[in-house]
């Protein structure tokens, strides 16, 4: 193991430790699909380091949706993929293994992934599996600057499965058609999610990731659910305690 593994592990434990009491305190408390892997992508980042992280799920015509990013760059990079069927996303669902990428300019199979992960100053990706005994439901998309150690993967493989954990706590028997339900209710919460984000950042003058860390701020705040505080931005509910905070009253 070398220098910086070693560094890693002596280091990071506790804060290893943390991030999965929260995320299984998260899960416990019922917290929405779109909030717990929202709050992975943005864990991922904290801990491993990445540069950024991207969460996509099937819904319920068997397509690829964007439901967690850490950041604008992320967030357009799964999308591409998405889009444009091309890039390792694809090949981690398609197969239910992990696709590691330490050196995206050697690869040769995604030329317009390849040249707008550089374009975005990424040159590593990582594409790792969210998955059941049976199913595979999507995939969890690191970027980094620099290639990342086995030790780190790992840490990042056992965040995806027990965030997984959200979306799959039923019944085996009915385990498929609950997986969509859930997945269908977080690609809707994103949806509004990304109108309130887009509200919020024109109304402070600030970028998305900003934007979306004040809404969470009032969500935690408040004890509001992140996407009942989207709905509210959104609609600019008169009888929400958000729309004040947020200086959003018509």
């Amino acid at each position: 193991m070398n220098m910086e593994a070693s560094a890693f592990h002596e280091n990071a434990s506790t804060r290893v430790a943390e991030t999965f009491i929260e995320l299984a305190g998260s899960i416990a408390a019922g917290a929405e699909t779109i909030e717990i892997f929202t709050e992975l992508s943005r864990k991922c980042v904290w801990l491993l380091p990445a540069a950024a992280a991207g969460i996509l799920l099937r819904d319920v015509a068997g397509d690829l949706q964007v439901v967690g990013s850490s950041s604008p760059s992320a967030h357009l990079l799964d999308l591409f993929q998405v889009q444009n069927e091309e890039g390792p996303c694809l090949e981690c669902l398609r197969h239910g293994q992990r696709i590691l990428v330490d050196d995206v300019s050697t690869e040769g199979e995604w030329p317009r992934f390849t040249a707008m992960m550089l374009a975005n100053g990424f040159t590593s990706v990582y594409a790792l599996p969210l998955r059941s005994r049976r199913i595979t439901i999507g995939a969890l998309n690191l970027f980094t600057q620099e290639p990342l150690d086995e030790s780190r993967i790992t840490v990042a493989q056992a965040l995806a499965d027990a965030a997984t954990l959200s979306l799959l706590q039923v019944d085996l028997r009915t385990e498929s058609n609950l997986v969509v339900e859930r997945i269908h209710r977080a690609v809707q919460s994103r949806n509004v999610l990304d109108q309130a984000r887009g509200m919020i950042a024109r109304r402070f003058a600030v970028d998305s990731d900003q934007a979306l860390q004040k809404l969470m701020a009032v969500a935690h705040s408040t004890g509001i659910p992140l996407t009942d505080v989207a709905i509210a931005v959104v609609n600019r509910d008169p009888h929400s305690p958000v729309v004040p905070m947020l200086s959003l009253e018509n």
